[in-house]
């Protein structure tokens, strides 16, 4: 694959995820991850695999993030193989109220794997800026 064309993937794939988390949807941010997903919160919390994620995502969809919204912003792509590719992804997060309103920016290290259909996340390490 070429730059371009790893960049393309990276943003087709943010673009659902950031769909899913707009609308609050635990499940279809999840589908968008490997079934064996690594998956590291900007608080430092570890967790495995996708219906893990799904559970995270649920809690906070409900709680601190109610109603946010999510813009994800590529800084760098690099392709490790035929199928995976690392990136840098800056993120705003808009909080309309509760204990975190406000915005919060982070910066987010995805391994991105490609299963043969799609580009899913393999690992996602995010870290507030």
């Amino acid at each position: 694959m070429s730059d371009a064309a790893d960049r393309d993937a990276v943003e087709a794939t943010l673009s659902e995820l950031e769909a899913a988390w707009n609308m609050g949807d635990a499940p279809a941010w999840a589908a968008k991850c490997t079934e064996d997903v690594d998956f590291i919160n900007l608080l430092g919390i570890y967790v495995r695999g996708r219906q893990a994620v799904v559970g995270m995502h649920e809690k906070i969809f409900r709680g601190p993030y109610l109603d946010s919204k999510l813009k994800f912003t590529v800084e760098h792509v690099r392709a490790l193989s035929d199928h995976d590719v690392v990136a840098v992804v800056g993120t705003e997060l808009q909080i309309p109220g509760g204990p975190v309103k406000g915005i919060v920016r982070t910066v987010a290290t995805i391994l991105f794997a490609n299963d043969g259909k799609q580009w899913l996340v393999a690992g996602f390490h995010n870290t507030k800026r």
